[in-house]
């Protein structure tokens, strides 16, 4: 047979067996240009269909030989009549495929890495898939690296504490251990509000009856004990220190009102006016202020203007007849000391203010007192009358430079201011056997009390007061 003959013979009996066998002589396209599926996975016309990346054909040239026939994940058979295969993704190539990502197929996918077990239960790449599959050693990641439900499981680790609140520090009743903080955990156990992200230790503690600063103490404020005032309160009334109660800041009022409002520029009886009389100044007139009690006694003794002390409660006996005092007149009569009260009922006056005076306004007639020579003379002879200011912590005697009433006696009209205390000086002096702190005594004084001594027992007098007599 000639050399060409058997050449052609041979082209046929190669292109026969490639018929019997199309299977075993047809490669998959590669994929690119013509064969490859487009992005919506489209092939275009021409019975095409889109299997693993590249454009093919069920059961014509180029066949689809991944592609199941006849059937879908549960059924179908493959171009060589076999059963087809599950496979699974596997992107991270870890050999171990994704169970939610299943490809049911004759041969094993090219366009995507696949496994033949679904059992990775972190197949992405892009978050360190590669360590997650059954068997992974564990890492201190505070993740499931074996696939085995449990998180860092036989590696060491330290005790950390729930941190719900997020304010750093740990609830001390609810500890975990781990090989590293995870988060939302703390590294103590120091939070004594668990719930609260404003209360841990160093925190500001406010007033909200919860132990902000993790101290042990709660509603311990810095403001706590500081000078504020008290709503609703008047004079000293209103100073008050800051408190918190019930976890509200209050003001407390740290003064009660006091029985009198001395002179002192504040309003201590906390009744809205400052230095009000007569608690300070004493009454306008003694004789129209119902709080003035006015009496009047004649003594025993001749105390020749220079008592001991006040003489209303004095151990000096009353004389017969005793003084009266009707309306605003005094009246008397007979030698020795008489003297005339007007005092505080059931309190005393404040007299320290600057510029405090005793109107010393009263008019005084006295008859007899006839002399062997003929004469008259009414009043003992020394500077009268003698004025006292008597209080709790002690008295002021208080003399004229020069007599006020005089031997010669009649009536003579008293028109003098007596400053209290008298100035350096001036008409008036303390006299001898003064308390000396002056300012004590006034800033309490309980009694005025006038002394005068007529000269002889025959002689009476009367001391008629003036309506503005007493304290301006």
């Amino acid at each position: 047979m000639p050399p060409i003959d058997r050449l052609v013979r041979s082209v046929l009996l190669a292109l026969g067996a490639c018929g019997v066998l199309a299977l075993a002589c047809y490669e998959v396209p590669e994929v690119r240009d013509y064969y490859s599926c487009k992005e919506d996975a489209e092939c275009g016309d021409g019975g095409f269909v889109c299997d693993d990346g590249v454009c093919c054909r069920e059961r014509e040239d180029p066949l689809c030989i991944g592609r199941v026939l006849d059937g879908g994940s549960d059924g179908g058979t493959c171009l060589d009549g076999g059963a087809p295969q599950t496979f699974y993704e596997d992107l991270d190539e870890d050999g171990f495929g994704n169970l939610t990502r299943p490809l049911y197929r004759c041969s094993p996918p090219q366009s995507v890495p696949t496994a033949t077990n679904g059992q990775d239960c972190n197949d992405n790449p892009n978050a360190s898939g590669r360590l997650f599959f059954p068997g992974a050693p564990e890492q201190c990641d505070g993740f499931d690296n074996s696939c085995d439900g449990v998180a860092d499981e036989g590696l060491d680790g330290g005790l950390y504490y729930l941190d719900d609140d997020n304010d750093g520090f740990g609830d001390p009743a609810r500890p975990g251990t781990f090989c590293q903080r995870p988060v939302g955990w703390a590294d103590n156990r120091n939070d004594c509000v668990p719930d609260s992200g404003t209360s841990y230790p160093g925190a500001l503690e406010v007033c909200n009856g919860l132990d902000d600063d993790c101290n042990g103490a709660m509603d311990d404020t810095a403001q706590i004990g500081q000078a504020c005032t008290a709503p609703g309160k008047l004079g000293v009334c209103a100073e008050g220190t800051r408190a918190c109660v019930g976890g509200k800041d209050v003001c407390n009022s740290v003064r009660a009102p006091a029985a009198l409002d001395t002179c002192n520029a504040k309003d201590d009886d906390c009744d809205g006016t400052t230095d009000e009389k007569p608690d300070c100044g004493g009454p306008i007139r003694f004789f129209s202020d119902p709080s003035v009690v006015k009496g009047a006694r004649h003594l025993d003794s001749a105390l020749q203007g220079v008592p001991g002390g006040c003489l209303k409660d004095s151990a000096y006996g009353t004389l017969s007849p005793d003084d009266s005092v009707t309306g605003d007149v005094w009246a008397g009569s007979g030698s020795t000391s008489h003297v005339f009260w007007a005092e505080r009922d059931g309190g005393t006056w404040d007299l320290s203010r600057s510029m405090t005076r005793l109107n010393l306004f009263v008019t005084f007639t006295s008859t007899g007192g006839a002399l062997p020579d003929g004469g008259t003379s009414r009043w003992a002879v020394h500077n009268q009358p003698v004025v006292l200011v008597c209080g709790p912590g002690g008295f002021l005697r208080l003399v004229h430079r020069t007599p006020l009433l005089t031997p010669s006696g009649g009536t003579e009209t008293l028109g003098k201011i007596l400053p209290l205390p008298p100035t350096d000086g001036g008409d008036w002096v303390i006299g001898s056997n003064s308390t000396s702190d002056v300012q004590g005594v006034l800033r309490q004084v309980k009694r005025i009390e006038l002394l005068v001594q007529p000269a002889g027992s025959t002689v009476s007098f009367t001391a008629d007061f003036q309506p503005d007599f007493g304290l301006p």
